[in-house]
């Protein structure tokens, strides 16, 4: 992986021939008590000064990406909007970087949390990326417009947000651009040195999106693990995972299978931007390894 000057809200880097880049729409505060199901409030102590972070908080960034493979102009998931106050930026940096929305044929949605999509519409309601193809899981899409829906989010995700703002924005911000989404049934290159590889439990229809050039490969993992430290406390099981049993099947195959490939991971909310790096495996979990960013 060749790599430019690190700036904080885009850093450009190359797969192959591909050129990528990171891009920042802001952060997001969490509660670290309020993230996980399994575990008491004195271990959570425990876990966050073992891996050095604040008792109070956990920042996450939010970390998209862009790829000019020759071919195709892809951006992986779309933001978070107006969720948050420090979150909305990715219009304007991907602007900073030299890219317009406009620019873009193609966006691959992992999934339909409202961090992932809340910026698939403009204040008027249009498309930020009038231009672009989408691809989604078919599962995700029916789970998001289903009865089902509000139940499983009210169930796990009351402490987090109001379940409203979740089926809001699903069902909001994706129902205007149904016509132009095309649904993914199965792991496939969708397009030239594009690949999904289907990765459910934390939505039904969870994805990730790999890249593959010149025998370098970068995988998007999106939230198949959310922070750092989850690749090494296995037993923590995330609020934010519908169907844990499954999202924990679903870690194992995507993380030994990068480190098998000793591929690059852009990890959509590690910190610090621009959450690129390796994983090696370690005992049945992995150990995060950072690009040194110049």
């Amino acid at each position: 992986m060749s790599s430019q000057l690190h700036n904080e809200n885009f850093y450009r880097f190359k797969i192959g021939k591909f050129k990528c880049i990171s891009v920042s729409d802001g952060s997001y505060d969490y509660d670290p008590f309020h993230l996980f199901t399994n575990i008491a409030k004195d271990q959570i102590i425990k876990i966050l000064h073992k891996y050095n972070l604040p008792p109070n908080k956990i920042t996450s960034p939010y970390t998209f990406l862009f790829v000019n493979t020759g071919e195709n102009k892809v951006l992986v998931d779309m933001g978070a909007g107006n969720l948050g106050p420090k979150t909305g930026k990715l219009v304007k940096n991907l602007k900073s970087a030299g890219i317009t929305p406009e620019d873009i044929d193609t966006v691959f949605i992992t999934h339909a949390h409202p961090d992932h999509i809340g910026g698939t519409l403009d204040d008027e309601g249009k498309p930020n990326y009038p231009n672009a193809r989408y691809y989604i899981c078919k599962d995700e899409w029916d789970f998001w417009f289903s009865d089902e829906a509000f139940r499983k989010v009210t169930e796990h995700y009351s402490q987090i947000l109001h379940p409203d703002i979740f089926m809001k924005v699903a069902r909001g911000q994706l129902g205007p651009i149904k016509d132009r989404i095309e649904f993914i049934n199965k792991e496939s290159e969708v397009v030239p040195g594009i690949f999904v590889h289907m990765a459910p439990g934390h939505t039904p229809g969870h994805m990730v999106v790999s890249f593959s050039s010149e025998g370098e490969e970068l995988f998007f993992t999106s939230d198949t693990v959310v922070f750092p430290f989850l690749l090494e406390e296995l037993d923590l099981i995330p609020v934010f995972d519908i169907i844990p049993d499954m999202a924990d099947k679903s870690k194992r195959r995507i993380f030994d299978l990068i480190a098998e490939m000793k591929a690059m991971v852009l990890a959509q909310h590690f910190a610090p931007f621009p959450g690129l790096g390796h994983v090696v495996k370690k005992g049945k979990g992995w150990l995060w390894q950072p690009v040194e960013i110049r």
